[in-house]
């Protein structure tokens, strides 16, 4: 596991672990996020191994509107909403699997620009564990799972720690973002976060 500060070569290794297909620890706008590439089955399965959970549905954050459309079809009232509030902690449902929102924090916008796909930002911490904003208690938390293995494939299914944590130091502590859902033209307040619509 490798920690990096997020200046202009840390934020390049942390680029090109994840063209590799690699998970990492990153900043937001809310608090810290684990996650890769979303569709890689690969980086799906390690994230939700270190996560220690089964349900594979994730959010994720793009670096603008204009990413979210070449992938997801979003309808008038979400493009809507898209412009009012992003950058910025809404989160939008897009498919069965996914919501997504474009964040406030330049550097995971950033990061889903150069990989060219948005990213999955779950919360880096395991599942219940309340929601990280200190980059040492997340490095020490991943460093006192970590699994000795003796092959290299016996490391990918042991695995319980990121490739990489893109050190920020301690976050403001924000309140996690709002995820809506809109079916029949209302909007469905599935979780209630910073934003109020």
């Amino acid at each position: 596991m490798l920690v990096v500060k997020p200046n202009q070569l840390g934020i390049k290794k942390a680029i090109a672990a994840l063209k590799k297909g690699g998970v990492i620890v990153y900043p937001t706008d809310t608090a810290y996020a684990l996650g890769g590439i979303f569709n890689s089955p690969k980086v799906i399965k390690i994230v939700l191994k270190i996560k220690k959970r089964a349900d594979p549905k994730f959010t994720l954050v793009a670096a603008n509107l204009k990413q979210v459309e070449k992938i997801f079809k979003l309808n008038i009232l979400e493009k809507k909403l898209a412009k009012k509030y992003w950058p910025g902690p809404l989160s939008i449902v897009v498919s069965s699997r996914f919501s997504v929102r474009v964040p406030k924090n330049k550097i995971a916008r950033l990061l889903a620009l150069k990989t060219g796909k948005p990213l999955i930002a779950t919360s880096a911490n395991l599942s219940g564990a309340k929601t990280p904003y200190d980059s040492q208690k997340i490095i020490k938390a991943f460093k006192s799972k970590k699994t000795p293995a003796s092959s290299a494939k016996k490391a990918d299914s042991a695995r319980q720690e990121p490739d990489l944590i893109l050190d920020f130091g301690r976050l403001p502590k924000k309140p996690v973002s709002t995820i809506i859902r809109v079916k029949n033209k209302k909007i469905e307040i599935i979780r209630q976060g910073g934003i109020k619509i």
